[in-house]
């Protein structure tokens, strides 16, 4: 594990350690810094541990010319490992009876910290999920507004029945905006570096179900998604990656998620498919290699340019993003065959 640079003395006393990992978004993680400096004092010291995770641009740079009213502690990978191997170096060096895990492009609203700890402390047999929204000027966009439409539809699904105000149960917490007491990482342990860039969540919650902890998602505790540069393909790779980290997360959890719909329909053609989806899954075969992806960009762009209407460009991003799942979900089924080559036997 990496050894953690100390910037400022240590305190005796943390309540919250605020866990970021980090690859290359200086930019963003500077916004994420600065916001964390401008909280609301609750009552005894926090601490923000950054995981630099192997970054090539000037993420080291900003970290070491930073000067912040928190105790900054920094953690150095020499090589890129993941968003899972990140966080677990992080919350490994943490102090705080709380871990607070955020990512590097998340503005935080001034009392984070504070409505973190307090729901914590109110709700300790629980983790606490906040939530996070577009910046308005990428929602400007169209397909700023997809995304924005698209993350307002996975908050709406992942809410299950109101336990108070602002509070509701949930059924999948995310890590990107999450709080849980230290002491619980001694039942559920760390996450599975295995995950690099998704999914490393859901494996996480599955182990913290199976020993009684609930989720709960705090619609107060809301931040800013600092996506600067939200666009489609950068937006295609990011899932298509993740797509293959969810092959693994399927594959671990079989008897959950080996039917899961993103295995169903981005398998391989199987004998209980039937006619309509054994097509769909030629019809992504063709389309998703390079010419015909790259065909449906220039189409894609074409509209942009055009100022065509969102109920027309909503659909093409809907194919660009599922040619770009269903080839990293291939890739993963190849990654990972070895280990888990009968997590997807066919229906009967």
């Amino acid at each position: 594990m990496s050894q953690p640079t100390e910037q400022q003395p240590l305190t005796d006393e943390v309540l919250a350690s605020v866990v970021i990992s980090t690859y290359n978004r200086a930019d963003a993680l500077s916004e994420t810094l600065l916001a964390l400096a401008d909280q609301d004092d609750v009552g005894t010291p926090y601490e923000v541990i950054v995981v630099d995770d192997g970054s090539t641009d000037q993420t080291q740079e900003l970290l070491s010319s930073l000067e912040t009213p928190y105790e900054l502690r920094l953690v150095r990978h020499t090589r890129n490992r993941g968003v899972s191997a990140g966080r677990n170096s992080g919350m490994r060096v943490a102090k705080g009876t709380y871990l607070i895990l955020l990512s590097d492009d998340l503005i935080v609203p001034s009392d984070f910290v504070a409505r973190h700890v307090e729901a914590q402390e109110r709700l300790s047999d629980s983790w606490i999920v906040g939530g996070f929204r577009q910046l308005e000027d990428v929602t400007a966009s169209p397909f700023g507004r997809y995304l924005d439409s698209l993350e307002r539809g996975y908050e709406r699904q992942r809410k299950g029945p109101r336990v108070g105000a602002d509070l509701w149960e949930m059924e999948w917490p995310t890590a990107r905006n999450l709080c849980l007491p230290r002491e619980d990482l001694e039942r559920v342990g760390l996450f599975d570096e295995r995950f690099r860039l998704a999914c490393e969540d859901q494996d996480l919650a599955e182990r913290a179900k199976d020993v009684g902890i609930r989720f709960i998602y705090h619609s107060g505790i809301e931040c800013l998604h600092n996506d600067q540069h939200a666009d489609l393909a950068r937006y295609c790779r990011l899932q298509e990656r993740g797509a293959r980290d969810t092959v693994l997360y399927c594959a671990k959890h079989p008897e959950r998620h080996g039917r899961a719909a993103i295995a169903v329909v981005n398998g391989p053609i199987a004998a209980a498919d039937g006619l309509s989806l054994s097509l769909r899954k030629l019809g992504k075969d063709v389309l998703s290699r390079r010419w015909p992806v790259a065909v449906l960009r220039s189409t894609i762009a074409a509209a942009e340019r055009a100022k065509a209407p969102d109920l027309l460009l909503f659909p093409l991003y809907r194919l660009a993003i599922a040619l770009s799942i269903f080839s990293g979900w291939r890739e993963g089924l190849v990654d990972f065959r070895e280990h888990f080559s009968s997590a997807f036997r066919p229906a009967a």
